[in-house]
């Protein structure tokens, strides 16, 4: 295109004077430098317009295990397991089903509802850069394969997917309305072991979790808080949102950690973490554990701090908490150990 303005510009010089020399004005030659001017910058204009390559499409293979097949229809095998996470060049698009290449070549069809977008690929990606550094609130296990949504909420978008017993990192609590079940021919296979007895206009409680450097929500029937057993027997039927190692002591060359933990009555969609925390303390005299301290009818939330404190005594044990009180008014209330007994300093 660019090769042919000289010539455009010389075929139309003549038919340019002549439009130029009709009109009747006092100075004919500076309309028609202004038109051969226009014209120039009119072609160049369309050849700087015109259309590179269109960039290649990508997406990012969601949740784990997805098959690639070889082709589409009944006698279709399957070529290759792909990994969750991996990023995938899109060449076409059927109905529910995406031709896609991988980086080692090969290609291969993929069910769409196993490819994620690289905008929510990046939220993702952002999402585990923010919970990075927030606290931990205890160790738990993923009770049954879940999907990680990157809100709270069922009709958000998923893209990571844990297992059933992988351990990960509990980090906040949210509480949202359930939605009403959707059933839809995008709905994973996998997500056949779901709860469903959802029902519209109930609350029901989220947790953001944290595992290998993936983070995202999911419900809290998923998970179970998982501190030792010496200790979660005494649960009385609460939920466990919160447990800490306190203290190690050391008794005929075995250790026995002190534990704090935060616990709450069992109903769905209360707007705070926690309403009681409890203080276990190894009895060496009778070689079990008992509790030192608890403390009931809270309205307390996340992030519980677990720190020590300089005494005279030496450095001792002690945590944080932040509550509501009567008015409404959120403060942090501190407590430390005085030997086995715990002590409340504000």
């Amino acid at each position: 295109m660019c090769q042919t303005i000289p010539l455009l510009i010389k075929c139309d010089f003549d038919s340019l004077k002549v439009i130029a020399m009709s009109v009747r004005l006092v100075r004919p030659v500076r309309i028609l430098r202004i038109l051969l001017l226009v014209f120039a910058a009119a072609a160049a204009l369309s050849c700087t317009q015109q259309k590179g390559p269109k960039a290649a499409e990508t997406a990012y293979v969601r949740g784990g295990g997805v098959a690639l097949r070889d082709q589409l229809g009944p006698s279709s095998t399957q070529s290759e397991t792909l990994k969750g996470g991996e990023k995938v060049e899109v060449l076409s698009k059927r109905t529910r089903w995406v031709q896609v290449r991988l980086d080692t070549g090969r290609t291969g069809w993929v069910h769409s509802r196993f490819l994620a977008s690289p905008e929510v690929y990046e939220q993702f990606q952002h999402l585990s850069d923010q919970t990075r550094s927030l606290p931990s609130q205890g160790k738990a296990l993923i009770r049954w394969d879940a999907n990680l949504h990157l809100e709270p909420g069922s009709d958000t978008d998923t893209f990571y997917r844990l297992t059933e017993r992988e351990e990960v990192d509990v980090l906040q609590h949210r509480v949202v309305e359930k939605m009403a079940p959707k059933k839809n021919d995008s709905e994973e296979s996998a997500s056949d072991n779901e709860i469903s007895d959802v029902q519209v206009g109930v609350n029901e409680d989220w947790l953001l979790v944290r595992s290998s450097g993936r983070a995202g929500w999911l419900r809290e029937n998923y998970v179970d808080m998982n501190p030792p057993l010496d200790i979660a027997r005494y649960n009385e039927g609460l939920k466990i949102r919160a447990w800490f190692v306190l203290y190690e002591e050391h008794d005929n060359g075995e250790t026995h950690p002190w534990y704090l933990w935060a616990t709450m009555r069992p109903h769905a969609g209360l707007p705070f973490d926690f309403d009681e925390i409890r203080v276990f303390v190894w009895n060496p005299a009778k070689s079990r554990y008992e509790t030192s301290y608890r403390e009931r009818h809270l309205i307390g939330f996340y992030p519980i701090q677990v720190t020590t404190r300089q005494t005279p005594e030496g450095t001792v044990p002690a945590f944080a908490l932040e509550v509501e009180d009567a008015t409404g008014k959120r403060l942090q209330k501190r407590y430390s150990m005085q030997g086995r007994l715990v002590k409340s300093e504000s």
